[in-house]
């Protein structure tokens, strides 16, 4: 994937300790780290979450909020 946004360096070519042709390498590095740590953070997103039908039971039955409804309206 290649992005054509100019990007603006603080530190000019001259002022760097670089080779030749490769002033740009540690801005390219943050850029390809960045868009596999995005990558990765996708892929995490898109992992099922966990089933919480237990604990959404447990609150229905054990709340005050929910007294006197559902299939057993006398629970507490």
């Amino acid at each position: 994937m290649l992005y054509t946004t100019k990007r603006i360096s603080p530190v000019r070519p001259e002022d760097s300790h670089a080779l030749p042709g490769m002033e740009s390498a540690d801005e390219d590095r943050a850029a390809a780290a960045a868009i596999a740590q995005g990558e990765a953070l996708t892929a995490a997103m898109q992992q099922p979450g966990r089933n919480i039908n237990s604990k959404a039971g447990k609150m229905e039955r054990d709340s005050p909020l929910f007294y006197g409804t559902g299939e057993n309206p006398t629970l507490f």
